[in-house]
């Protein structure tokens, strides 16, 4: 296991939007986190010690033209407190799955890239992978994706080198699956980067009942994903 990064408090979480939409579900591994809050931790009735070992967070939610509401799927709609323009520098940054023909605008891409030189960790869910491929920050890094869409993503950014995991890590970019699975891939991130508050990070996740699934498919649940012989034809 890495040596758990020391985090300032409060902690700087950006999630990137899209105008075009984004998977709710794709950024759900954010409240993950805010679970390890200390006002969470003492609305759960924990002891005070454990409340105190607990986390402070701001919370970012950005788009390209800072305007909003942002929307999402299931008719969501999230508040928009930052722009690109304006973002100040995170300590970590999720990109959540916008529609899987979205293409970057150049400022995007270069936001990206300024947010990667200084974040501690920039976390990809889903098809999030495209604003990260097009960036250039997956380039000759390990990383995964929706398994239906692996396949096409091995041929069109061969740069990259592809996994079938639930997740993965490669320095600070971690990468998942489809949806669900960047809940189990915020669970290790937890695990990893917050092991010094190895505790509280074992009742929340016991509490949410995740981070149980390990980064391998079973060969079963593989065989069983409908629409992947569709996808990939």
């Amino acid at each position: 296991m890495s040596n758990p990064t020391r985090y300032p408090n409060p902690l700087k979480l950006g999630i990137l939007l899209f105008s075009e939409g984004v998977q709710f579900l794709d950024v759900a591994p954010i409240d993950m986190l805010g679970m390890l809050e200390k006002s969470y931790l003492a609305a759960c009735g924990l002891p005070q010690a454990m409340v105190d070992s607990g986390l402070d967070v701001e919370y970012h939610f950005i788009n390209e033209e800072g305007k909003g509401p942002n929307p999402m799927t299931g008719g969501f709609k999230v508040h928009v407190t930052h722009g690109i323009s304006d973002c100040p520098p995170l300590d970590i940054l999720l990109i959540g799955g916008p529609p899987p023909s979205y293409r970057p605008s150049a400022s995007v891409q270069e936001f990206l890239k300024e947010q990667y030189a200084h974040v501690r960790a920039f976390m990809i869910v889903c098809t999030g992978c495209n604003p990260a491929i097009y960036s250039g920050i997956l380039d000759h890094k390990t990383a995964t994706a929706p398994l239906a869409l692996l396949p096409m993503l091995k041929e069109e950014a061969p740069q990259v080198k592809w996994v079938e995991k639930r997740w993965v890590r490669d320095g600070k970019v971690w990468s998942s699956g489809a949806v669900a699975n960047g809940m189990e891939m915020m669970a290790g991130f937890m695990r990893e980067e917050f092991g010094h508050k190895k505790e509280i990070v074992e009742i929340v996740l016991g509490m949410s009942d995740v981070g149980v699934r390990g980064v391998d498919y079973s060969e079963g649940a593989r065989k069983e994903m409908p629409g992947m012989e569709m996808a990939n034809n």
